[in-house]
């Protein structure tokens, strides 16, 4: 029995130097840019589409794909980066005694909540943009042909309409549709998780 204690101890000091919060949420990080779209705006019936996520972005006018090749450049990065560091907050969970292992768990954990935030913010400034900039230099421009352009562009989720006449000959409106989705609220659910293991992980500090 005596032979056999040291090895118990140093079993149960491995199973418990694992921090499972910390796998759990770098699992999910993997999974986070593959899930879809975070956020979608819709104009009109099929006039134009916005599909929107830190990891892609997809517009649609009168069913044209619009892209730029820098711009999925930089997705890519930021997918790969997401990737990455859900890799190493497994690392890290999986030896969480190790000098090494609280900078990994701290790289990691914070990528979708600074990716959650990030895009709210964007969110955010782009309406406020919209409504108080744009809105008003096409306003103007449009006023010289004796055209009135009417619409508020709501703030990350809602519905408004657009209207248009065209010198009281005729008036066109269509809606607008601002909503989030399924992924973005995993994403807030791997943002929780990933905190929530950060904290866990102070635990094995000796």
């Amino acid at each position: 029995m005596k032979d056999q204690s040291p090895v118990i101890v140093s079993q149960e000091t491995t199973r418990l130097s694992i921090n499972f919060l910390g796998i759990v949420a770098g699992m999910l990080m993997i999974m986070l840019p593959f899930l879809g779209p975070w956020w979608i705006a819709r104009v009109g019936e099929g006039a134009m589409e916005i599909a929107l996520s830190p990891f892609d972005i997809s517009i649609t006018l009168l069913g044209q794909p619009i892209q730029s090749d820098l711009v999925d450049l930089g997705l890519l990065a930021t997918k790969i980066a997401m990737i990455v560091t859900g890799v190493l907050l497994i690392i890290g969970s999986l030896s969480s005694r190790s000098w090494w292992s609280k900078h990994l768990v701290r790289l990691g954990v914070m990528k979708p909540f600074w990716a959650v935030v990030g895009l709210i913010v964007l969110l955010v400034i782009s309406a406020i943009l919209i409504n108080n900039v744009l809105h008003h230099v096409i306003s103007n421009f449009v006023e010289v042909s004796g055209v009135t352009m009417e619409f508020q562009v709501p703030y990350i989720i809602g519905r408004s309409t657009t209207t248009i006449d065209v010198g009281g000959i005729a008036t066109i409106t269509a809606p607008i549709q601002l909503s989030l989705t399924t992924p973005f609220y995993a994403a807030i659910a791997v943002s929780v998780l990933g905190i929530a293991a950060r904290i866990y992980h102070r635990r094995f500090k000796k």
